[in-house]
């Protein structure tokens, strides 16, 4: 699926930009041990054309950007 023009204009921006009306947050990725977890970003999926953007923070890769990508799917379950 092609990324729409909301999604692809809001790539690259500082991370301060809001996220486009067609995103709908899907909650975030953090790194770390469970005791001291660190948000590295909030993670948003267009219901228009079904991209995945995630919002950076300082800690994320790259910092305070937002960025295009594949789906982060939850850490699978420890057996």
């Amino acid at each position: 699926m092609q990324p729409c023009n909301a999604c692809r204009e809001l790539v690259g921006k500082p991370s301060s930009v809001p996220p486009h009306g067609d995103l709908a947050a899907s909650g975030v990725s953090a790194i770390g041990p469970p005791i001291h977890m660190t948000k590295i970003s909030s993670n948003w999926n267009c219901t228009v054309c079904g991209s995945w953007l995630y919002q950076n923070t300082a800690d994320g890769t790259p910092p305070n950007e937002w960025v295009m990508g594949e789906h982060q799917l939850d850490s699978p379950e420890k057996a």
